[in-house]
């Protein structure tokens, strides 16, 4: 018996090993294809995604987003395979550097090798939105380079719709998907927003496997709004199954839903009350849907959140961030959720007026701000869950004590730390019961104890949580940066300068990192 238990201690400790030797080793790597939000087009919004145990296997690679694709994948190549192939190096030959080392390649040509990781490594195209700097490259890549299976566009409803009515409709580009009588080298897969409850379980519940080691859950953000007032799509028109649009709600931190600077009017009828009506105005602006995927290698539990297109909660006409940072809070709590991709297109010169659905340093920072109340929120949580099981403990006690307690009297009272039996004189401080016990008297009953009587130890009382450090081991992956294309600083300079200079004073702890084209990282 000894000896077992000596076995199953080793074992266990094996295990905790080996899961901490897990944790440590990378599990995903992203690939910037593009980086920028132009005007450049030859680098704007595009990322490969791969689980690094599943090797360089077909189907192993998601694309998310496809503003560049062919082009960026040949000119990364282009860099990294080394001179001579063919006859100083011989064929097929293993890259050892670059974003692709490990991948066998088996021709001269960068442009044959690059067609290959389109043809037969990528699978499945991820979209957050359907504007053209983010979907150019897989539409023009779609009919050069047929593969035996067709490729497949992941993305909301809304999504999904535009493509198949202003893209592939034989007017702007002939009708390749399986649908409407298409040519069927493209395939649709609309997601449900906010996961499907009937997909995955435990921290893997609502993600849907993309890929062999791949799986992804996604949400709606707002990516600005019309200039015309209609609801041809977008928050006003997009309660999906699954959704909830949020226009009608105010800002979680801006009461009115406006900004410091120049934010939106209302949209709503005011009742007497000053409340919004239950009604929304006809005329409201339409706002432009855009996704934030949590892409997750299940294995080892490790995921990145990539953010398409997006604005600010505080001035948004629909604010929808707060609920992607409530699914993400959870994640960084438990170490799981490794990297934040989000846009920041202009610096801090750019005003509210102008930003057009997008996100500068100064906003991404107060974002950044929410995410980190959340998570001191879910910690403290879990801090409390210790008192809260003691506190079940200690009524389980306490009962089992009120039974082996002789009555005397009719006095049925509970013996507890906390509570005694009624006074029996007035004025009394203190009362003995029949086996002795002294408790000073309280008037709360002990059913009606509040919790906090057995947190005081653990948490402060503070309506304020303190977010220093929150987020330290998060990096967040700056994304669609808009060049000025003058002689002054770079935009992506002018813009990580900024963003660190308000992490001096927030002190939220994350590491900041501004993407360029090529880069490999890896989570």
């Amino acid at each position: 018996m000894r000896r077992k238990r000596s076995y199953d201690r080793l074992s266990q400790d094996m295990a905790k090993q080996n899961g901490t030797e897990n944790a440590r080793q990378p599990a995903l790597q992203v690939i910037v294809l593009g980086s920028g939000g132009g005007p450049q087009e030859h680098n704007v919004t595009a990322f490969l995604v791969r689980p690094v145990k599943s090797g360089w296997t077909r189907g192993s690679i998601v694309a998310l987003d496809a503003g560049v694709h062919l082009s960026a994948i040949t000119r990364i190549l282009q860099e990294t395979q080394p001179q001579g192939l063919g006859t100083d190096v011989a064929l097929p030959h293993v890259l050892a550097s670059g974003p692709f080392a490990g991948m066998e390649i088996h021709s001269p040509s960068a442009e044959t090798n690059a067609s290959y990781v389109t043809r037969y490594l990528v699978d499945t195209y991820l979209i957050t939105h359907p504007h053209l700097d983010h979907i150019s490259g897989f539409v023009i890549n779609t009919a050069g380079l047929p593969g035996s299976r067709p490729k497949r566009i992941a993305g909301l409803p809304s999504t999904i719709s535009a493509f198949k009515t202003h893209i592939f409709n034989n007017v702007i580009w002939p009708n390749l998907s399986d649908e409407n009588n298409g040519a069927g080298l493209v395939t649709y897969t609309r997601l449900v927003e906010g996961g499907s409850p009937a997909i995955g379980e435990g921290d893997g519940k609502g993600y849907l496997e993309i890929s062999d080691d791949l799986t992804v859950k996604v949400f709606g953000v707002s990516h600005g709004h019309c200039i015309e007032r209609h609801t041809h799509r977008g928050s006003t028109s997009s309660s999906r199954l699954g959704s909830i649009d949020v226009s009608s709600l105010p800002s979680p931190r801006m009461p009115n839903g406006g900004s410091s600077i120049s934010g939106p009017p209302t949209v709503f009828r005011l009742s007497a009350s000053g409340h919004p009506a239950a009604v929304q105005e006809q005329e409201s602006a339409c706002v432009y849907d855009s996704s934030a995927y949590f892409i997750r290698d299940p294995v080892s539990g490790r995921e990145v959140l990539m953010f398409g297109d997006v604005e600010p909660d505080s001035i948004s006409l629909s604010p929808r961030n707060l609920g992607v940072w409530r699914e993400a809070a959870p994640r960084i709590a438990s170490g799981g959720l490794a990297a934040i991709f989000i846009e920041c297109s202009y610096d801090d010169s750019q005003t509210d007026d102008r930003l057009f659905g997008h996100l500068t340093p100064r906003y991404i920072t107060q974002e950044l701000k929410v995410l980190a109340n959340e998570v001191e929120s879910v910690r403290r949580s879990a801090k409390l869950e210790p008192n809260k099981k003691r506190k079940r403990e200690l009524d389980q006690e306490n009962k089992r004590a009120n039974r082996s307690i002789p009555r005397s009297g009719g006095d049925d009272g509970p013996i507890s730390p906390k509570s005694t039996r009624p006074q029996r004189g007035p004025g009394s401080p203190s009362v003995t019961s029949d086996q002795g016990y002294v408790s000073p008297h309280i008037a709360t009953p002990t059913a009606e104890l509040s919790l906090k009587d057995f947190e005081t130890d653990m948490v402060p009382p503070s309506t304020l949580l303190r977010t220093v450090n929150v987020l330290k081991g998060l990096s967040v992956v700056i994304i669609h940066v808009k060049e000025k294309l003058n002689d002054g600083e770079l935009a992506r300079d002018t813009i990580l300068r900024e963003l660190l200079d308000y992490e001096k004073e927030a002190e939220l702890g994350c590491e900041f990192i501004v993407s360029k084209m090529g880069q490999s990282l890896v989570f």
